[in-house]
């Protein structure tokens, strides 16, 4: 029941599979009479399996919002209960995710996709550097994966190379085929699902096989010759220490394996096997010697694969065996190192580059003085006002009172040149941001080194600094953009672009975020639509919901809003559009993918339902009044509705 253990030791899992509970509930096994512990534990043999009767189970949905105690309890009432074996749980637990065009599919699990979703460029930047080694000219062809930890030098099992490898005059060579000619390995790092190009490298020499003794480590050298073309790059090892539970992902070419459970096998990997597969776990054991444990999802095609440290890329081991159901077993990195130094000390490792210094700048006080914020008026007076979104029921708790003077949602907003921001103190961002833009006026100013400051106004623990970005996919993503304030006297245009730079304008955004549509929103309305004074007035902001996963002590919103207002000049009155940027099915069914955010235009009605702001008369000025339902898909700025 590891496994299990593990799901409902991960509070954000336990969660989200007791949500997913009635995907379960189509037909279960248990037992006619109570289970051996030998069934349990995932042993095999005579009298081993009780007898089995097929029941239905059924029950309710877990409501959302409940604890992650509460969670458990459901898992356990329908896994155990019902007596659901554990890998029933693995097909959410620890997914197998297919590798295609050097990167990997998005998870089911919102847990992973969180827990991936920060350093997918670094999980992505190994994936080239993995093969399979492969028999030429044999079927199937096939013996397991192996990975670059050199220039020229592949690692992987000593079990592997047994298969090709033979050992004369105190030298390893290439074993012979019936007829004496020496068998030909090659290692093919493109070995994808429904790919057809391959990328296949001989191996030249076989540099070393560790002693065939259970207190060696199950290690191999292969030395490959791509005859002029350059090799995949190596992959660093890891420099820091193991810690439990540590997030883990095994890269490596899964084949089908008698020795774990059939149905298991076909449910997991949706009978495709023998490609390139990206399987996250964490770490279970420290282990003794030269090998940890890990749960990533593996088959025997996974030997000789890196796993690898999420967060920085780079391989803590070199996986070499498994047992169904009870632990998967791993060489630690020092060890490989410090064979391979043993073995010949002019071989280099890969040392990758530090990661860059996120420098910060300094305010005083008196640095952020005068600063004229949001103008309602800024349209014109009357009937063309534009006044800020006022807080809905339970808002005014999580808004930070910055200006106790002021009155209604003006005690909330920190100003700033042209542009103005209230802060959710829980979430430690912006709620919303408003601003003034003035294309007439605009001022072009070249984006030099980004410092991004801490606002001295407010206490720091209010805001998220460089702390979240470091190392990883996430970018400081401006909420108001740079150079929407920039405009007026160059003093004004230089002092509104610095604004932008402060934490509070500050959210999370994915490195592939499509910011090209999202930000050329405001350009295009300005320039294109038929507005007047090229003016308008922009609000944005996340859309926090309970959906949005931990990540260094922050939660990562998975969408973001926007609304334009500027004046129709054929029509002599307001005109107000919403837009949702998603990296989620926020506005419909459709699948999130990696580095494609989809952009919609919506009601505005439909952002006050996500936020819990209220617009007020701006709903009249909406194109979309009457169509709250619909959400329109932007792929191009000519879809707008205006």
């Amino acid at each position: 029941m590891k496994d299990l253990e593990s799901i409902l030791n991960n509070d954000a899992l336990a969660q989200e599979i007791a949500s997913k509970l009635p995907l379960l509930q189509t037909r279960a096994v248990r037992p006619r009479s109570p289970v051996p512990e030998s069934a349990v534990s995932g042993q095999t043999g005579a009298g081993a399996a009780p007898a089995i009767e097929t029941v239905v189970v059924t029950q309710p949905a877990l409501p959302q919002g409940r604890s992650p105690q509460e969670a458990r309890d459901a898992i356990e009432t329908v896994v155990i209960g019902a007596g659901l074996n554990e890998a029933i749980i693995k097909r959410f637990g620890r997914p197998v995710l297919l590798v295609r065009n050097d990167t990997f599919e998005v998870p089911a699990s919102d847990t992973w996709k969180a827990i991936l979703y920060p350093y997918k460029s670094k999980l992505d930047a190994a994936i080239p550097s993995i093969g399979r080694v492969e028999l030429v000219s044999a079927m199937p062809p096939y013996l397991g994966t192996a990975w670059m930890i050199s220039k020229d030098v592949a690692v992987t099992n000593r079990h592997v190379a047994m298969e090709f490898a033979r050992k004369r005059d105190g030298r390893w060579d290439f074993r012979r085929n019936p007829i004496g000619q020496p068998i030909r390995i090659r290692v093919d790092f493109k070995e994808e699902h429904l790919q057809t190009n391959a990328i296949e490298v001989e191996v030249s020499e076989i540099l070393y096989v560790s002693e065939l003794d259970d207190s060696q480590p199950d290690v191999a050298f292969l030395r490959l010759n791509a005859n002029g073309r350059p090799l995949p790059a190596p992959i660093p090892l890891f420099q820091g220490e193991l810690r439990a539970k540590q997030n883990l992902a095994v890269i490596g070419y899964p084949a089908e394996d008698s020795r774990n459970g059939e149905a298991d096998q076909s449910r997991i990997f949706t009978n495709i096997f023998d490609v390139k597969r990206l399987a996250p776990g964490e770490l279970t054991g420290l282990g003794s010697g030269f090998y940890f444990t890990h749960d990533c999802t593996t088959l025997g095609g996974n030997s000789g694969s890196p796993v690898i440290d999420v967060e920085s890329g780079s391989v803590v081991g070199l996986h070499f065996a498994g047992e169904y159901l009870q632990e998967n077993y791993a060489v630690r990195a020092p060890v490989i190192a410090d064979l391979l130094k043993g073995l010949d000390n002019t071989i280099e490792l890969f040392t990758p580059p530090p990661p860059p210094v996120l420098e910060e700048a300094v305010f005083t006080l008196e640095d952020v003085q005068n600063r004229s914020g949001y103008l309602a008026g800024f349209l014109g007076e009357g009937e063309f006002e534009v006044r800020l979104p006022t807080l809905g029921q339970g808002l005014e708790d999580v808004a930070l009172e910055v200006d106790e003077e002021a009155e209604g949602i003006d005690r909330y907003m920190l100003p700033y040149t042209h542009f103005s921001i209230a802060i959710n103190q829980e979430r430690r961002m912006a709620l919303f941001t408003a601003s003034n833009i003035d294309g007439d006026q605009s001022r072009k100013i070249k984006r030099k080194n980004d410092k991004w400051a801490f606002d001295p106004r407010i206490d720091k623990k209010f805001q998220i600094g460089n702390d979240l970005y470091k190392d990883n996919d996430l970018d400081r993503g401006h909420l108001v953009r740079r150079l929407d304030p920039t405009w007026g006297s160059p003093d004004d245009a230089k002092r509104a672009e610095v604004d932008t730079f402060f934490f509070t304008n500050c959210t999370p955004q994915h490195s592939g975020f499509n910011q090209k549509l999202w930000l050329s929103l405001e350009e295009y309305l300005l320039d294109n639509a038929s507005t007047r004074g090229f003016k308008a007035c922009i609000f944005t902001g996340p859309v926090f919901s309970e959906n949005d996963r931990p990540y260094r002590k922050a939660l990562l919103p998975l969408a973001f809003w926007k609304v334009a207002v500027m004046i129709h000049d054929e029509r002599n009155e307001l005109t107000a559009t919403a837009y949702v940027v998603s990296q989620k099915s926020l506005v419909s069914d459709l699948e999130f993918v990696f580095g494609q955010f989809k952009t919609y235009q919506v009601s505005i009605a439909d952002i006050e339902r996500r936020t819990n702001l209220d617009f007020g008369r701006l709903k009249d000025f909406d194109p979309l009044a009457h169509e709250e339902s619909v959400a329109h898909e932007l792929v191009d700025v000519q879809d707008l509705r205006l």
